[in-house]
């Protein structure tokens, strides 16, 4: 509050000598503001449920763009030459006719779709065709408004000289505060669709909006009070809707873009609830093992019952001969895939063809499964194409049964739509995705934060330890934080290219490190494997130590040197004769499944130095995360210095491109 007194303060000073820069600015804003909101409804449009949100992000691209012709349109600022006071406040009008329709509609699209919008999946095109809807119409409507303005010049006159505000200017303003009031009552009504502190921010924004619409009617000339006041009311209502979308989009993403998650896993529950429950009653069904006659006019009375029964059954149900011919079908077969249950029994269609030609494959892999097994339950999924060319996923219950006399063999079963459910498991799917992502973002932010901290700490101290023991702290830091941003920008979550990881992370060090190291080369031979964070992580610690001795200690007095890296798989490792170090050899551990080499054909390390059992605390780090990672480390001296480490990606999840 105090902050927003002193900025408006200032204003009020500016605009008392220089009205035109405290218009300018205080609009600027408005515009930058709304320029922000666009950019984020924007790129959020294909996983944005709220079409509120979405809707007025688009709407304030046009909004700002009127603003801005309103700003330079004024006489002082001499770009448009000829037109007058009348232009600026022309603009004005139309700007603020977009902004209040716009509230009004998008509190219809919370009635409408509210939250429908909100429980039922909407696939990703869809919400982009409606966001490019939306940016047509507006695009057209400005379009429109500006030819009306500047050329045909038949938009009502707002200004006149010598006579101030017309009567359809004034009365525009209070047809604008009316539709920004029922917005508001509407917003208010569908308040459950957004959280607490964005309904009371977006609710503040709008009531001051209308007091500044209400400022406008009343002045005669820009260097009235109430002009002012009515850009100070504005300016603000701007911040608040930024503070609503904007800060909480980026600030709090998953309490404000991703509000609807928690709806889609109770779908997604529900959904899995039902179809348990169909498949217990279908398993029930099956059970029976009798034949369902075709003409249930037929039916006996206890057969009557079961009829009834299965009148509940949300799926088709069928039954088919020996050789998989259609016998019987019963269910809702137009509604799930468009045609006519005749089109099966005929012959005219035959399931098979609706099904995909990829997925194929499962239905005659199902019936070779049931003709050797009697009472075996096939449980499998795929996709059909219905008659209006949808695509549908379906889960298909099939069984062997037998007639009274079990002398000839017949299959049953049923066929449920499940394109709901997989909807909700995918969007569920990508949005933990992006949940995990953003953590690893902001774990990576924090990471960097505390890199900064000890540089600015590391620039109060001279002396030459103290500063590399900030800077061995900086690299540790630094080569847990790249893993971080490689999975945050990585098409995987919790894997990542550990290859691409170690040239980012060697670049890295070597920039660290820049001073004399010139004369010093770096040979990778990386193969692509990919690695959890659970060995990514210690295993990057291990690379970071390595390279750092390396580059303190291996080439002293600018001496030639060469720091090699390879990454490759246990079985294609060739042992080199030398013995190593620790007696024993890694060669003999169970369950390896790559080898990482990291060399150096410097000095060396001294001989009366046990790496194994060390006072530095880098060598101990080095020890205690291969440890860590169930994997082995061997030390050969020959030539430099060579350590070869030896392990298994955490439980297998690795690969190798």
């Amino acid at each position: 509050m105090i902050f927003w007194a002193v900025i408006i303060g200032l204003l009020h000073i500016l605009s008392l000598s220089n009205n035109l820069l405290f218009h300018t600015l205080v609009e600027m804003f408005s515009i930058i503001v709304a320029y922000i909101i666009f950019l984020l409804a924007w790129e959020s449009k294909t996983f944005l449920e709220n079409r509120y949100i979405l809707f007025i992000g688009i709407s304030y691209f046009f909004v700002g763009t009127l603003d801005l012709l309103h700003t330079l349109s004024y006489e002082s600022m001499g770009m448009f030459p000829g037109f007058g006071t009348n232009l600026p406040t022309q603009l004005w009008i139309a700007a603020r006719y977009m902004q209040g329709i716009s509230f009004l509609v998008a509190s219809l699209l919370l009635i409408k779709y509210g939250m429908n919008g909100v429980r039922d999946y909407v696939r990703p095109v869809e919400k982009s065709m409606f966001a490019w809807r939306v940016f047509f119409i507006y695009a057209v409507t400005t379009l429109l408004c500006i030819l009306s303005i500047f050329v045909f010049r038949n938009f009502p006159d707002s200004y006149i000289e010598g006579s101030g505000l017309t009567l359809f200017k004034i009365l525009s303003e209070y047809v604008i505060s009316l539709m920004l009031f029922c917005s508001l009552v509407l917003l208010y009504f569908k308040r459950n669709c957004f959280e607490n502190k964005v309904f009371k921010l977006l609710a503040a924004s709008i009531i001051l909006t209308i007091f500044s619409e209400l400022t406008f009617t009343i002045f005669n000339n820009v260097y009235d009070f109430q002009f002012a006041l009515g850009h100070y009311l504005k300016l603000l209502s701007f911040y608040l809707i930024y503070k609503a979308i904007v800060e909480m989009g980026f600030g709090e993403p998953y309490s404000f873009l991703f509000r609807e998650l928690k709806y889609n896993e109770e779908d997604l529950r529900q959904k899995a609830a039902l179809l348990s429950e169909e498949y217990n009653r279908m398993c029930g069904i099956i059970g029976i093992n009798k034949y369902l006659a075709e003409d249930v006019g037929k039916w006996d009375k206890n057969e009557k019952s079961y009829y009834s029964f299965i009148q509940d059954l949300h799926g088709i149900l069928f039954q088919l001969n020996k050789d998989f011919r259609l016998l019987f079908l019963y269910g809702p077969v137009e509604e799930m895939i468009g045609y006519m249950k005749q089109d099966f029994l005929s012959g005219k269609i035959n399931w098979e063809e609706i099904v995909l030609p990829e997925d194929r494959h499962v239905i005659f892999e199902n019936r070779e499964k049931l003709k050797s097994n009697l009472d075996f339950v096939i449980e499998s999924e795929y996709r059909i194409r219905a008659k209006n060319g949808e695509i549908k996923w379906v889960r298909e219950f099939l069984q062997k049964i037998s007639d009274e006399s079990r002398t000839s063999a017949k299959f049953q079963g049923s066929v449920h739509d499940i394109t709901q459910y997989k909807m909700a498991a995918e969007a569920l799917k990508k949005i933990e995705g992006t949940r995990i992502k953003e953590i690893h973002h902001r774990i990576k932010n924090n990471l960097q934060v505390i890199s900064s901290l000890l540089s600015l700490q590391a620039e109060k101290f001279e002396d030459e330890k103290v500063l590399e023991a900030f800077r061995e702290s900086q690299n540790r830091v630094a080569s847990i934080a790249i893993i971080h941003e490689e999975l945050h920008e990585g098409n995987s979550i919790d894997t990542l290219d550990f290859a691409d990881y170690l040239q980012k992370l060697t670049a890295d060090l070597f920039s660290s490190y820049h001073v004399g190291k010139s004369h010093v080369n770096l040979k990778l031979e990386l193969k692509h494997v990919y690695l959890g964070m659970d060995t990514a992580i210690p295993l990057g610690i291990i690379v970071n130590e390595l390279i750092s001795n390396s580059l303190k200690h291996a080439f002293p007095d600018g001496d030639n040197g060469e720091i090699s890296i390879q990454l490759q798989e246990a079985d294609k490792y060739v042992s080199k004769p030398e013995k190593p170090e620790t007696g024993i050899s890694c060669q003999d551990e169970p369950n390896i499944d790559y080898i990482l080499t990291v060399a150096d054909n410097g000095r060396g390390i001294p001989e009366e130095i046990d790496f194994i059992n060390t006072d530095s605390l880098g060598l101990q780090l080095i020890n205690i995360l291969t440890e860590q990672i169930d994997g082995c480390i061997e030390l050969r001296r020959n030539r430099g210095t060579e350590f070869v480490i030896w392990f298994s990606s955490s439980e297998n999840s690795g690969k190798l491109k």
